[in-house]
């Protein structure tokens, strides 16, 4: 990776947050209420996908024998209450990441398939909402990741050519959309591990969002 680096567009869950567990845990107590399995290939399936996408995909792999919309629905209301008993789980490096970005005037976006009030939600629980100049949510584009269209809306909204823009993600759909726009992409591993072919696709591999500021200190 050789690029200028002007701008850093960040993912939401798995990448900032360690919420995709409890994702899972979500779907996981949802799918019992209803008396269906979830199997762990749907997870990666999902994982990046956007309410519509991922309820689409469901009623694939259900064969429409499940409500799937409100499958989805009742799993956002259960994931939202952990969060409350929990809190919101910060990856580490997050905020030194950030600040970083800031002190040194590298412009930032967030991009994430969840919706805007889930987001914004947590963005203020943790404090750092002002660090982000341009956020783009889920249900504000029409093709979710793996499509490029939130990165590329991410890019317009900071006045930035994908080129110049940093993507970081976790999941194969966020890294993919990434690729397909021409960004800089890269992976912050989060419950999915890259094999060598996704390793080969993708600018850089780090393993926290430190040795993403460490790598970015470079450029």
């Amino acid at each position: 990776m050789n690029r200028e680096v002007r701008a850093v567009i960040f993912d939401q869950d798995g990448l900032m947050f360690d919420t995709e567990r409890l994702s899972q845990e979500a779907w996981l107590i949802t799918a019992q209420q209803v008396g269906i399995k979830m199997e762990d290939s749907i997870f990666a399936n999902i994982r990046g996908m956007n309410h519509r996408d991922c309820v689409a995909f469901l009623n694939t792999w259900f064969e429409g024998k499940v409500d799937c919309e409100a499958l989805r629905t009742q799993k956002q209301a259960c994931i939202e209450r952990l969060l409350e008993e929990r809190g919101v789980p910060v990856k580490p490096g997050l905020k030194h990441l950030l600040e970083y970005l800031k002190e040194h005037g590298i412009k930032t976006a967030l991009a994430t398939g969840s919706n805007k009030s889930y987001t914004e939600r947590n963005l203020e629980a943790v404090g750092i909402v002002e660090y982000f100049q341009y956020i783009v949510t889920g249900d504000m584009v029409s093709h979710a990741k793996p499509d490029p269209e939130i990165f590329q809306r991410a890019a317009e909204g900071l006045g930035e050519a994908p080129e110049f823009c940093m993507v970081l993600e976790d999941s194969q759909n966020g890294l993919e959309a990434g690729i397909r726009g021409g960004f800089i992409t890269v992976m912050v591993p989060d419950l999915s591990q890259p094999d060598e072919v996704l390793r080969s696709r993708v600018d850089w591999v780090c393993e926290s969002l430190e040795e993403v500021k460490d790598l970015v200190a470079k450029r």
